[in-house]
């Protein structure tokens, strides 16, 4: 056995679109939030990401819901960003008002706008950015405003841009990650490659990719998606608000050592929930697999109501025998298996004594990888970096379709 060591994990809650306190997605934010908050009070997730379009028309009183959504969970720490809807009117007094109550305070992270004046298209105008960046559980967090800079308006469009000042601090940013070893995350609205200038998307791929960012995590799509280019895990989690990707929920994503892992944990699924993060899928891995004398090593995050000691772990290669695993800190347990040549896949499933009330079974999950080969190769750099065009194909362990339906690719228009 290992070291203990801690993991990053955090919950990302698609986007909102809210417009009516008694809509459903409103209802589901809140069952959302309810269990995501007891996810944190037991210290197995480090906070929620909320990724812009929080709210459909920009509006106070759309706002409104988020605020007293939240009010009722003062202890789960929140980061959020905002997406194109949140600017649906050319103005975000709204939003900025949010942001001041939710970011600047300490469960936000205590983070400020910056004010940098930009072209518009009759003179500069002072733009209020909302970028921020912070350390957590030992990974460098870094939040992109990609809807301030662009200009917002009839003619001009909602556009996707970032501005200079904001890609110089950005790639200030991952030179001070790298020299200090610490792994990056970034969070952003939309994958790179839908900026409105060539030049900005290819500067913010390039940056990405050239300083070996773990995860970009993003809104926007409507639909779960994760896009691999053998560094950086581009992923995208369905909308509580409009969306055609089956049951509602949030997605769990962590860092833990070199691997990085992702999953959606559907709403109408009981915990507890279970998310292998070691070693790594061959569609998620960025290096050879490990199994010196025939063995591995097993990580995974457990999300569950019950205390650790009612957890009951086991792992599984193929159709083999489980192998019990034992917890590696709060919220991880790992066991040291045999690893057969031959073998394809690894199973991880927990119990943890909760019953479902309809039929009186065991509340369990189980999740599934292929493990990276031990001869890996990483792949070229793709053709166009930072955008969808090498994303993996439907994975329904993860809760990836496969088929882009939402409002920005091939879905429906919302």
């Amino acid at each position: 056995m290992s070291g203990v060591r801690d993991v990053f994990a955090f919950a990302h809650i698609g986007d909102l679109h809210l417009e009516c306190a008694g809509d459903r997605n409103a209802e589901d934010l809140r069952a959302i939030l309810r269990e995501v908050d007891g996810l944190h009070g037991r210290g197995l997730v480090d906070f929620a990401y909320l990724p812009g379009d929080l709210a459909e028309d920009g509006k106070a009183e759309q706002y409104a819901i988020l605020t007293e959504a939240l009010a009722a969970h003062p202890d789960l720490p929140i980061r959020l960003i905002p997406g194109d809807h949140d600017r649906q009117h050319g103005a975000m007094a709204a939003f900025d008002a949010l942001f001041a109550a939710v970011a600047q305070g300490a469960r936000g992270g205590a983070h400020v706008p910056r004010h940098h004046d930009l072209p518009r298209p009759e003179q500069p105008t002072r733009i209020a950015h909302y970028y921020f960046a912070e350390t957590i559980a030992g990974v460098r967090c870094v939040f992109l405003d990609m809807v301030s800079p662009g200009y917002g308006r009839k003619g001009f469009g909602l556009d996707f841009r970032l501005g200079p000042f904001q890609l110089a601090w950005f790639e200030d940013e991952l030179a001070d990650a790298t020299r200090n070893g610490l792994p990056c995350a970034v969070f952003i609205h939309t994958y790179p490659d839908d900026l409105q200038h060539h030049a900005e998307k290819t500067a913010l791929a390039g940056l990405i990719r050239g300083h070996a960012v773990r995860l970009v995590e993003m809104g926007h799509t409507h639909y779960n998606e994760l896009a691999h280019d053998g560094r950086t895990l581009y992923a995208s989690a369905r909308s509580v608000g409009q969306n055609e990707d089956g049951s509602v929920g949030y997605a769990v994503a962590a860092i833990d050592g070199a691997v990085t892992s992702w999953r959606f944990k559907p709403l109408d699924r009981a915990l507890p929930f279970a998310m292998i993060t070691g070693p790594a899928d061959r569609r998620l891995a960025t290096a050879a697999l490990d199994a010196a004398d025939g063995a591995i090593t097993v990580r995974a995050l457990v999300l569950s109501d019950a205390p650790q000691a009612e957890w009951r772990c086991h792992a599984r290669v193929d159709h083999g025998p489980p192998h019990p695993m034992n917890p590696a800190g709060p919220r991880i347990v790992e066991a040291r298996i045999p690893w057969p040549d031959g073998s394809r896949r690894l199973s991880v499933t927990v119990t943890d004594g909760t019953l479902d009330p309809r039929t009186g079974a065991a509340n369990a999950d189980t999740d599934t990888i292929e493990p990276v080969a031990r001869g890996f190769t990483p792949p070229p750099a793709p053709d166009r970096p930072g955008s969808d065009a090498f994303r993996t194909s439907a994975w329904p362990e993860k809760g990836i379709r496969g088929d882009q339906l939402g409002p920005n690719r091939f879905g429906r228009h919302w």
